[in-house]
């Protein structure tokens, strides 16, 4: 065990006894086992953040082919588009 700290935690008693009994067939301590889940859910949540940023790299790279392709004329606001859309299809069928 290298460089270990203790840390006081406060558990609901199901998920205690939950572990001292996991623990127990395991054969190993509470402390061990909740080091291994701590670890694996960070390993977790920095493979979601590795997930979402490849995504984002991916969208930025998508909006830049689509920005060549346009000759740099940017997309239009499609909100605004679909809003006058529809401003114009209420005034049609009010008949104004």
């Amino acid at each position: 065990m290298q460089n270990l700290q203790r840390v006081n935690l406060l558990l609901e008693r199901r998920q205690r006894e939950a572990l001292e009994k996991l623990a127990a067939q395991k054969n190993r301590s509470v402390s061990d086992l909740v080091r291994e889940y701590i670890t694996a859910g960070l390993q977790e949540d920095n493979s979601r953040q590795r997930e979402r940023q490849l995504a984002l790299e991916q969208a930025r790279e998508l909006s830049a082919r689509i920005l060549k392709r346009r000759k740099g004329k940017p997309l239009p606001d499609i909100v605004k588009l679909m809003e006058k859309m529809r401003e114009e299809r209420v005034r049609e069928l009010l008949g104004r």
